[in-house]
């Protein structure tokens, strides 16, 4: 039977089929796909939102991904976001840019993956919209919500501050890297599930949020350095990372040289980690490690918050100190 496409059912034929793929019932819902806007009753906390898009042969190639996974990966992206901010995710809305010659079935099981990964963090699409594209274009708007006096900002960092890292870094930068010299084929399995399936730290982000034991904190989706410039310019302030402290998977060392003379690259600029970056008093040291230990995710301490006089540099294992330029990838450059 030959693949059915998307311009054999048209875009009202595709939100009805989403509208059963995703119905449930809530009562803080009031109205929910089918109407021009979702309508949400609000209680006493406040509201998160946040955004992310994500292109075709910008941010994945269906070569390397499939729709499962893609669908999974695309809410997860906003996931991390509100993991950062020590929130609850609550609903999200999907745009969606589509071929007319894509067929059915790859929806469908994107709409599986999307599920799977609401279902797993207890969030509930809402609504979207749907347009012809000549690429696949998704964005996702999530919202999540929090106690204000527990949200967590990129701009509470203080000086004295020890500097934080949840689980390892660098895994899904080198993923991407075998990905592109080798295709799929090719990575050890361990470091393209990195990149393909990221893993949001909710959990883990609202424990810190409700402890109180963090002043400030980002994702690391950009990348180690990206990330830590990103809270020091919120906070005013400067650090420093030491090298020989950054964690790094058993399966990264074993393939890292094969793409890098410099072993900390992807650790330092690859990005898409999701891990938690985070500031925290010195005095909070035992009470991150018991919360380590309880959900079993190691947290490394990686740096220091210094004066912003001092700037931002890493202490290099042979105790030179170096001034990053490039920090890693940015858009437009």
């Amino acid at each position: 039977m030959p693949e059915k496409a998307l311009r054999k059912i048209g875009e009202f034929g595709l939100i009805n089929e989403i509208r059963k793929w995703t119905a449930f019932s809530d009562p803080s819902l009031l109205q929910g796909i089918g109407d021009d806007v979702a309508v949400i009753e609000m209680r006493d906390n406040t509201l998160l939102l946040t955004t992310d898009i994500l292109i075709e042969d910008v941010h994945f190639d269906r070569s390397w991904i499939d729709p499962y996974q893609l669908g999974k990966k695309a809410l997860a992206v906003n996931l991390s976001d509100i993991a950062a901010m020590g929130g609850t995710p609550k609903y999200f809305l999907i745009s969606l840019g589509l071929p007319k010659s894509l067929s059915f079935s790859f929806i469908s099981l994107f709409y599986r993956g999307l599920k799977r990964e609401g279902e797993k963090f207890q969030v509930k699409l809402i609504g979207g919209d749907t347009s012809l594209s000549q690429k696949i274009v998704i964005n996702i708007c999530l919202l999540g919500e929090g106690r204000k006096q527990d949200l967590l900002f990129r701009s509470g960092a203080r000086v004295g501050d020890d500097l934080f890292v949840t689980g390892t870094l660098g895994d899904a930068g080198l993923g991407l890297k075998i990905l592109r010299k080798k295709g799929k084929k090719g990575a050890p399995n361990g470091l393209i599930k990195k990149h393909l399936s990221p893993c949001p730290r909710v959990q883990l982000g609202q424990a810190i949020a409700h402890q109180r034991c963090a002043t400030s904190m980002i994702d690391v989706s950009d990348g180690l350095l990206t990330d830590t410039k990103h809270l020091l310019d919120e906070s005013k302030v400067g650090a420093r990372i030491w090298e020989d402290q950054i964690p790094l998977s058993r399966l990264y060392r074993k393939w890292v040289l094969s793409y890098r003379k410099d072993p900390y690259q992807f650790a330092f600029t690859g990005g898409e980690d999701y891990e938690l970056l985070f500031t925290a008093p010195s005095d909070k040291r035992e009470e991150i490690s018991v919360l380590a230990r309880s959900l079993k995710i190691p947290i490394s301490r990686i740096g220091e918050i210094l004066p912003r006089k001092e700037g931002f540099h890493i202490l290099r294992r042979d105790g030179k100190r170096h001034v990053p330029v490039r920090l890693g990838f940015e858009h437009f450059r």
